[in-house]
């Protein structure tokens, strides 16, 4: 009796240790969280904004799906939660059988696996693969190790699938050719072109460079379909790759590999400077160590497990992106594709997401890692002194322009409002006037601003059968005047400050009285016809299905009226007062995740600061209710947790901010709308050594009352600039009913920011 009682005590301690709300951040994270459903994460292995991210994919798109039960490789690149493919270069696979003739390429050969056999961790994959081989996968930055431990008598064989990118293989880019050169006995190197994100005219090239502990003992190459030809070291082709074998034996295959996006000798060197021993453990170990420092810059307590688990998930996929794009001894390629060499301590970034990420990601990378986000905010620089202008949606040293808008000026705002400012700001404000200003076009014939001659003479981007979302471009571009317009002014530019505020209103040409939104208006400046914001359907359609409405980009006019955050007073003004914008409100909040409906869509980035809208109303409780309701319903721990693309951490960061209790509302200005925390204490860690503890007390969801640093504090409202040096304690006062009265006020409200109207 006594021995039962002594194993149900620990069955108990193990149960509550797993479930335990005060477990560790780092064992809280599950990077499966968003591999199902349309999350489009990976779960593979990859240190904080790391060049390499050595992932599986279980489809030819360079994907990983949940679902899936089969994989074709661990490629060494990756883009977390984006739309569209790009990368997962050189798959590699451990194989068991011969390779025999057939018509189909080595490319193409796939193992089964289960997700019984599956461990995630950040920093840390494995898989035992159902042909009995248990892969293990590390990193550091640059470079990874990878621990294969075959079946005894079984063949063990690598499979390297050089031309197997995501964008390449199938043919979808004919013209991308793949090299692959073996070396000696115990090195594999090569070389990927490949690119077209999002069809966009993007390309680019990757190199790498493997090495192994012991030697193999054959080896062989292929491109196309047919045999692979053993004894031939080197292939060049579009579907290229190489095996190498090793003898049987009872260890396991121990590799290091390094990526480079600048030369083959530049991977060896990664490689050999981050991974220089051969010590899985110890790399595994180091990479533990990194994300758990990184991941305890924000704790937490008082959530539930779940909670704790999806918090923790989404500030890891919060720092997966952008990616250090330089190598270790400072070479990068440049957007005019030549090799550049940055001085020590300055590294160079990539894939910026920024229609994405303006809205809830840079702001916290720049509170958290002020150093790294200023080094971000450089690279757009850079990439601006090379190309002529700032890039929209960059991927690694190109430019896709995919989304509408000027984003990547946005970026440039919002990072020096929330303390990035170790850039050179005056080049910044350079290209981000001219962006603004002047007509033209960049890499690949295409423009920063399109159509912006009809912005600066309309006031307006109209809408047409070539373009059909000149509502939304209209209103990005009033967002992106109005952040430039800050900026400006933080730089002493007072006459482009002003013309900027100015032009930030261009809104107001697209808003209709009548219906109390924004409506897209034609050439010859009239509103498009038969129109109604509730029941209109998406142009060329029979049906809420789709994601967009005629004039507006991947939404509706109910999710874009509400993307002026700069000037709510003025909209509110426009829409006849504030029971008109609530009872609108609380119509569009309805549904909280209706893709293809009038609603409110939590994973649609133009309504990712709706909720609080309701606080320049002087009603807060409002989005303290919308708030909690997010966090509740539309995000879990499951693979499918994520509501939508997580979009590079965008999507994640929706989830952050909230159970944080507050949000980046308006672009270029540095201060957060409160709304109630979801935790009972978190301590969020600034990179400048400031700390902000967040704490509540009392039960429910409705603020009753703030206190800042031991005094009462009325306003929703807070400036970054009020927390001052040191400690900084904001404490929130619950309970179960609304308290109407606290942030109410006029003076308590967010600021609007307006141009006289005469």
């Amino acid at each position: 009796m006594r021995l039962f009682l002594v194993l149900l005590l620990l069955a108990s301690a193990v149960v509550w240790a797993q479930s335990s709300p005060t477990a560790p951040a780092y064992d809280s994270v599950n990077p499966f969280i968003g591999t199902a459903g349309d999350g489009n994460t990976f779960p593979g292995a990859t240190l904080p904004l790391g060049m390499m991210q050595w992932s599986p994919d279980t489809r030819p798109d360079g994907w990983y799906h949940y679902q899936d039960t089969s994989t074709r490789g661990f490629s060494l690149t990756h883009i977390s939660g984006a739309g569209c493919t790009v990368y997962a270069d050189v798959p590699i696979l451990p194989w068991t059988a011969k390779l025999g003739a057939g018509a189909a390429s080595p490319n193409d050969l796939t193992v089964p696996f289960s997700h019984d056999h599956e461990q995630a961790h950040p920093g840390y994959y494995t898989v035992t693969l159902d042909n009995g081989v248990k892969t293990e996968i590390t990193v550091a930055t640059r470079a990874g190790m990878g621990r294969f431990a075959f079946p005894a008598h079984s063949p063990r064989i690598l499979l390297f699938k050089a031309g197997a990118s995501g964008m390449s293989n199938n043919g979808k880019r004919a013209a991308d050719t793949s090299t692959v050169h073996i070396t000696g006995s115990d090195t594999v190197t090569g070389t990927v072109h490949s690119g077209g994100f999002c069809e966009s005219d993007t390309n680019y090239v990757l190199y790498f460079a493997a090495k192994f502990a012991k030697p193999f003992s054959s080896y062989g190459v292929w491109n196309g379909t047919g045999n692979a030809t053993s004894g031939t070291r080197s292939v060049s082709g579009h579907t290229a790759g190489a095996y190498v074998s090793f003898p049987k034996g009872d260890g396991p295959v121990v590799m290091k590999i390094g990526i480079s996006f600048v030369s083959v000798e530049n991977a060896a060197k990664n490689v050999a400077s981050e991974i220089p021993g051969w010590n899985f453990d110890a790399v595994h170990a180091a990479a533990k160590k990194s994300w758990t420092q990184m991941l305890d810059r924000v704790q937490t307590s008082g959530g539930t497990a779940d909670q704790r688990t999806i918090f923790y998930t989404g500030l890891y996929h919060m720092l997966l992106s952008p990616n250090i794009f330089s190598d270790g001894n400072g070479d990068y390629i440049g957007f005019d594709n030549k090799i550049r060499h940055l001085p020590a301590g300055e590294t160079q970034y990539a894939n910026l997401s920024d229609w994405d990420i303006y809205r809830s990601l840079i702001q916290f990378q720049a509170l958290l890692l002020p150093a790294q986000t200023s080094q971000m905010m450089q690279s757009l620089v850079r990439d601006a002194e090379q190309s002529g202008w700032l890039p929209r949606w960059p991927v690694a040293n190109d430019v896709s322009y995919v989304m509408g808008g000027d984003s990547s000026s946005i970026l440039l705002s919002n990072g020096y409002a929330f303390g990035a400012r170790s850039f050179d700001t005056a080049s910044a404000l350079r290209f981000m006037i001219k962006g603004a200003t002047q007509p033209g076009t960049g890499l690949h014939g295409n423009s920063e601003r399109p159509q912006l001659s009809d912005y600066l003479s309309k006031g307006y981007v109209p809408v047409s059968d070539n373009q059909e979302s000149g509502a939304s471009i209209t209103l990005e571009y009033a967002s992106a005047d109005f952040a430039v317009s800050q900026f400006a002014a933080a730089m002493g530019d007072n006459a482009h400050a002003a013309s900027l505020l100015r032009s930030a209103q261009n809104w107001r040409n697209l808003f209709d009285s009548q219906s109390g939104f924004i409506r897209p208006r034609t050439a010859d400046g009239n509103f498009i016809t038969g129109w109604d914001p509730d029941h209109s359907l998406p142009h060329h359609q029979k049906s809420w299905d789709k994601f967009d409405q005629m004039g507006f980009e991947e939404g509706n006019t109910l999710q874009y009226t509400w993307m002026i955050p700069h000037n709510y007073a003025g909209l509110f003004k426009a829409m006849g007062g504030n029971q008109n914008v609530i009872s609108k409100l609380d119509k569009f909040f309805v549904e909280i995740n209706g893709w293809g409906k009038p609603n409110f869509t939590v994973a649609n980035e133009p309504d990712f600061c709706a909720p609080y809208v309701y606080v320049w109303t002087g009603n807060p409780w409002k989005t303290q209710e919308v708030v909690d309701r997010i966090r509740r319903e539309t995000f879990t721990t499951k693979p499918d947790g994520l509501p939508g693309n997580d979009d590079l951490g965008a999507t994640s960061g929706v989830y952050v901010w909230n159970a944080l209790g507050m949000y980046p509302v308006i672009q270029g200005v540095g201060g957060l709308v409160l709304a109630s925390p979801m935790f009972t204490h978190a301590l969020f860690k600034f990179g400048d050594g400031r700390l902000l503890e967040i704490a509540s007390k009392g039960e429910g969801i409705y603020v009753q009352s703030v206190e800042l640093n031991g005094k009462a504090y009325q306003s929703a409202w807070l400036p970054i600039s009020k927390l001052r040096s040191g400690h900084n304690r904001l404490e929130f006062t619950l309970g179960g009913a609304p308290n109407r009265s606290w942030a109410s006020q006029p003076e308590n409200l967010p600021p609007s920011f307006d141009v006289s109207q005469k």
